[in-house]
């Protein structure tokens, strides 16, 4: 399975699957794992019981990850082997690694995380209750995690470790100068202000695509 040949950032996975042996059918417990960053083509992190393949099995694994272009949720599927190719070497593993066919591969519009987001500002908890986030949720599982961990960077820059960045000044700074937005000392402009930035890191936004976004959204 390969994401991108770029670097990509906040890389989720999932997998799940069932088994069938004789007239006996048995679900094996979904399994969900996290990581900051991977490199190049290498999100082969499956951690199945060796033994499983030996049986008639079917996985389904996704992959949702931020890269430079954008955010992409990817899902794959096999049935034993049938579907699987196996590399016996590879410069990231020490063992034998399976390739398994992509089923489905999709780009998730940036701008629906930051509606979700702005519709609602000052809330500090995830708006599970917001119809765009409902329908993310459908897509994968996987958006539940993504979204608990941007509210919590979000807050980590408006009452956490991260309160005293000066990012989120030279933000204000930028947004003056470049755009005109001028900004009161008050409690609102830090929650927004951090919410900005906390959107940028988990993003990957730069400075100018976060102030359009600030504008048309947040003005």
């Amino acid at each position: 399975m390969n994401p991108s040949k770029k670097d990509v950032h906040d890389v989720y996975f999932k997998y799940s699957g069932y088994a069938v042996e004789g007239s006996t059918y048995y679900e094996f417990e979904s399994v969900q794992m996290q990581t900051d960053i991977l490199y190049g083509e290498s999100y082969a992190i499956l951690e199945e019981d060796d033994n499983t393949w030996e049986i008639d099995t079917t996985f389904q694994y996704e992959v949702l990850y931020v890269s430079d272009d954008g955010i992409i949720l990817k899902k794959f599927s096999r049935k034993k082997l049938d579907n699987v190719q196996t590399l016996e070497s590879h410069p990231l593993f020490q063992s034998a690694i399976w390739v398994i066919e992509e089923t489905t591969s999709e780009y998730i519009n940036e701008e629906d995380i930051i509606q979700i987001v702005t519709k609602d500002v000052y809330a500090s908890k995830v708006p599970t209750n917001s119809s765009t986030y409902r329908y993310l949720f459908e897509r994968s599982e996987l958006f539940e995690q993504f979204f608990e961990d941007l509210y919590n960077e979000m807050d980590q820059y408006y009452n956490g470790v991260k309160q005293n960045s000066p990012e989120k000044w030279d933000f204000a700074n930028f947004l003056q100068t470049d755009y005109g937005v001028q900004f009161e000392h008050s409690e609102g402009a830090d929650i927004v202000l951090s919410n900005c930035i906390g959107l940028m890191r988990k993003l990957n936004l730069t400075y100018q695509e976060m102030a359009e976004y600030f504008c048309k959204y947040l003005l």
